[in-house]
């Protein structure tokens, strides 16, 4: 019985970086003659329908590749109904990068095929759920959720060409920075109440961002959550609030190393649980694709862990 792998392809992935990517990898799978089904998404949420229909296509655990970025992968795990019945692998091919970067995943895509096809060890990995009031349906995550700055970043270069522009000179990564520094400025405060794990309720005012992390990196590698454990069943959040703008462009550079945290109007902790009521409807972000504003939300780990192969 020959093992069968599901690669899901996203075309559009860093102006289409991800189809040479994939040239290469395929052309390693058909020298080593390895068993395949290759799967191009076509339009959004296309990766979450094609997850579901691989792993309720037959018996047994299913080995499901993803070639894409960040955003990809959030349609994958959305897609996933059981994540037991599932060998994750991931050849990174987007502008940010986050998972790979805070997994330690080759660059080099057969490097990275190579360790799908022959894994030394398995990591098992949380992944968040965000349920909003008014929204349809709740969201996993594998990277972040953010209400706020983040959020308004993530919608602003989603409605722009600007990131497209910058992929074409692999300069993808810098559209966070000009979005940032113009949303920072402009970017509204927000004034809310947090509750961790059902049971301390705080009050904040002029909330910048309250990001929830997976793992410790979000944007292209800005370090939010230096002590993110990926592994530990928990949210590792950090909230920013109570500052001015011009002190708040004095903190932005910190964020790239990390520092920040060391500011006073910066908060990070950890919890299984976090619930947000804001005054007015804060924008939403989960892994970059932008939901909506909303003024009541509940984020948590997932039960269950998923499986990379690494």
């Amino acid at each position: 019985m020959h093992t069968m792998y599901h690669f899901i392809i996203n075309p559009h992935s860093r102006s289409q970086k991800s189809l040479k990517v994939w040239s290469v990898v395929k052309k390693e799978l058909e020298n080593r003659q390895i068993h395949y089904e290759a799967y191009y998404t076509r339009y959004v949420l296309h990766a979450a329908e094609i997850a579901d229909e691989i792993c309720k296509s037959g018996t047994g655990v299913k080995k499901i590749i993803i070639l894409g970025g960040d955003g990809t992968v959030n349609e994958v795990i959305n897609g996933i109904p059981d994540f037991d019945k599932v060998l994750l692998g991931y050849i990174p091919s987007g502008s940010s990068n986050d998972l790979a970067r805070s997994l330690q995943l080759p660059k080099d895509p057969l490097e990275g095929l190579n360790r799908i096809l022959t894994p030394t060890n398995f990591k098992y990995v949380d992944i968040g759920e965000i349920s909003m009031t008014g929204a349809t349906r709740s969201r996993k995550f594998a990277v972040s959720t953010g209400a706020g700055f983040d959020a308004a970043i993530c919608e602003e270069i989603l409605q722009t060409n600007l990131k497209k522009f910058l992929n074409k000179f692999g300069l993808g990564k810098f559209s966070y920075l000009v979005v940032a520094i113009k949303q920072l400025v402009s970017a509204p405060f927000i004034n809310g109440t947090i509750t961790l794990d059902g049971k301390v309720t705080k009050s904040y005012k002029k909330i910048l961002l309250v990001t929830s992390m997976i793992h410790k990196y979000e944007g292209g590698g800005l370090k939010l959550v230096p002590t993110a454990n990926p592994s530990d069943g928990k949210l590792s959040v950090c909230i920013v609030s109570g500052l001015s703008r011009g002190k708040l462009l004095f903190l932005l550079p910190t964020l790239l190393i990390g520092k920040h945290i060391y500011f006073k109007g910066v908060n990070t902790f950890h919890c299984k649980t976090l619930e947000i009521h804001t005054e007015l409807p804060a924008k939403v972000h989960v892994d970059g694709e932008f939901p909506g504003s909303f003024e009541h939300f509940k984020i948590s780990c997932a039960p269950k862990q998923l499986r990379i192969m690494n």
